[in-house]
Order: C-alpha cells, then sequence, then structure tokens
C-alpha cells in the first residue's frame, strides 16, 4: 500500500465504525442521562449486530458499542488521531464532526482516564493547528464556539451542566477517591503489589507471566479492606483468570526487572522521537500520518499506565505504519 491509500482506507475504517458507535452511543445517553426510556426498543435493535449485545452501563455512563466503558476509552484514544486529521485533509464544516463526536463519546463514557488521556491527545492536535498558519485561525473559531455553546446551556439549564462538570472533576480526584471508590482502590493497590515483586527481584523479574503468582502474597491492606472485588474475584480461587495487573510498566518491572522495562523504554522513546523526525522533515501524506502517529502514541503509551495487556491493537498497528514511513525514508534515500 502506498501512503496515500494506508492513510484513507484505515481512517475510513475506523470513521464507519465511529458512526455506528456514534449512533449506539447518542441513543444509550437519552437513556442514561436524560431518561428517555422510549428510545431503549430503538436501541435494542443493535443486538441483531454480531457480537454486540445491548446493555446500559449504567446511569451517567455509556459504553457504547463497547463491553464497558473501559474499553469504549480505549477505542477512542485508538482512533481520535485519525478522527482528528480530517480537519488537516477534509472541505467543509463536516470534517468536524468525527472530532467532536470524539469528545462528546469521551464525556459521557465516564471514564477518567478517557477524559485526561483523549483531551491530552486533543491539547496536542490543537498545537499542531496553532503552528500552522493555515489553520491557526480554526483553534481560535473554535475556543470562541466552544465557549459561546457553553454559555447558552449555562442559561437554558445550568444546574444540570454544572452538576455533570462537577461529577467529572470529581471523578479525576484520584486521591480523594482512593478510599471510598473501589476501582481506584484495587488499581493502586495491584500496582503496589506488582512494585513490591520488583523490589525483591530487581534485575530480571520472576518471568514473563508470572507477576500473578508472586504480587498476590503482597496485596496491601488498605486496597483489600471492604473490597468486594478481591473477595468475589481477585483472590478467589474458583474465578479462572488472572487477577489484572492495571499497569503494564509495573507488571514488566515486576516480570522483566529493569532489563526488561527498559527495553520497552527505548521502544517508546524510539517511537516518539522518529515520528517528531517525520514531521519536520517530511509533507503530504506521510506529513499527515506522522501527526496520527503521534497523537496515538502519546494517548496509548499513557493509557498502559492503567491497563497490563499488550493486547492494544492501535499501538501495533501504528508501529507498523513507522516501519512502512521508514521504508519510505529508505526509499527515497537509496
Amino acid at each position: 500500500m502506498d501512503l496515500k491509500e494506508i492513510l484513507f482506507k484505515i481512517r475510513k475504517a475506523f470513521f464507519y465504525s465511529l458512526v455506528i458507535a456514534s449512533i449506539y452511543g447518542f441513543l444509550e445517553i437519552l437513556v442514561s442521562y436524560f431518561g428517555i426510556n422510549s428510545v431503549f426498543p430503538v436501541l435494542k435493535l443493535f443486538d441483531y449486530f454480531p457480537f454486540l449485545e445491548v446493555k446500559i452501563a449504567g446511569l451517567g455512563r455509556i459504553s457504547s458499542i463497547a463491553y464497558e466503558p473501559p474499553f469504549l476509552a480505549i477505542y477512542l484514544i485508538t482512533i481520535a488521531g485519525w478522527m482528528f486529521s480530517y480537519i488537516l485533509t477534509e472541505k467543509g464544516i463536516w470534517k468536524f464532526f468525527p472530532t467532536i463526536a470524539i469528545l462528546l463519546l469521551t464525556f459521557f463514557s465516564g471514564s477518567r482516564t478517557g477524559l485526561i488521556v483523549v483531551f491530552f491527545q486533543l491539547f496536542i492536535f490543537t498545537t499542531i493547528l496553532y503552528k500552522d498558519k493555515r489553520f491557526k485561525v480554526y483553534v481560535v473559531y473554535s475556543l470562541i464556539g466552544f465557549f459561546a455553546l457553553f454559555s447558552v446551556m449555562l442559561i437554558f439549564n445550568g444546574e444540570k451542566v454544572t452538576k455533570a462538570l462537577t461529577e467529572k472533576v470529581e471523578s479525576l480526584d484520584f486521591q480523594g477517591n482512593l478510599k471510598n471508590n473501589i476501582s481506584n482502590k484495587s488499581r493502586f493497590g495491584m500496582q503496589y503489589a506488582s512494585l513490591q515483586v520488583f523490589k525483591e527481584n530487581p534485575i530480571v523479574g520472576v518471568g514473563f507471566g508470572q507477576q500473578t503468582y508472586h504480587s498476590r502474597t503482597h496485596y496491601p491492606t488498605w486496597a483489600t479492606k471492604d473490597n468486594y472485588e478481591f473477595d468475589l474475584i481477585y483472590k478467589n480461587k474458583n474465578v479462572k483468570s488472572f487477577p489484572p495487573g492495571y499497569n503494564l510498566y509495573t507488571r514488566l518491572l515486576a516480570e522483566t526487572g529493569i532489563i526488561g522495562f527498559l527495553i520497552l523504554l527505548a521502544l517508546i522513546y524510539y517511537s516518539i522521537k522518529q515520528t517528531k523526525i517525520f514531521i519536520k522533515n517530511s509533507s503530504g501524506e506521510k506529513q499527515i500520518l506522522s501527526y496520527i502517529l503521534l497523537i496515538s502514541f502519546s494517548g496509548l503509551f499513557i493509557n498502559w499506565l492503567q491497563i497490563d495487556t499488550f493486547r492494544i491493537y492501535g499501538i501495533w498497528l501504528s508501529l507498523a505504519i513507522l516501519m512502512r514511513l521508514s521504508q519510505e525514508k529508505i526509499t527515497i534515500n537509496e
């Protein structure tokens, strides 16, 4: 595939998936946020899609086509850079719609990680736009439009808007929620246990895939006390699945020691550095793909701070495209 084909074919596939996710998500918002239960029968039509079972994530949260809100966040982080790029390549007002859909789904997902990472990716993209004279005006108009829309929402439904924003801000207070939020207690407790395993085996770790066997003896009391997740799942011998580590970096420290951890950091450093080189020294499709890679890598590598699996396909897709861009550079040099 040439670079133009890579850009437009992959992006189109992600766009079509976002259309389905947005329709599902909009209907779910009407039910979950606004209590309009009359649209639920329409939402149930998505049961006809293979591998999709319609359910409501809970009041004040949506999961759209994903299994639950955190997985919706991973999906949005994966495709965010691709959807933002429509602003760079297309004409007309519709090119802003994919970006708006990403931001709305992220906000209503209720995922703390999603809110932080996607808006960080948006900040990177806004910086890219602002540095380009052709798109600098978009940043200014977007800020004006945002504040105008926010003002109108405050006038017509100020109490609900204020309450929603307050809840989002409070959800980001990880330290404050540590004692009250079961999910936070489990995540930080698992990460703490992994670090204790690393302290005992700092050079090469305990072996790849062995973290769960060693960290189970290091679960801290402050995480397990009054935490039903440990009793029901993580410390329940009848549950066959391995307890997660909730952080790939602490997992690798425990399993591969400082050696494996540094290898991963080297991969991350090289990926970001090479992408920035391509941005500086290229144009056209290659530069746009480099922008997408920078946004995708930034979000997905940060997301590894709260998930401990390598099965984040957006990273491997991005690395494959980075290799393809490197081959393009070699061909030009030759």
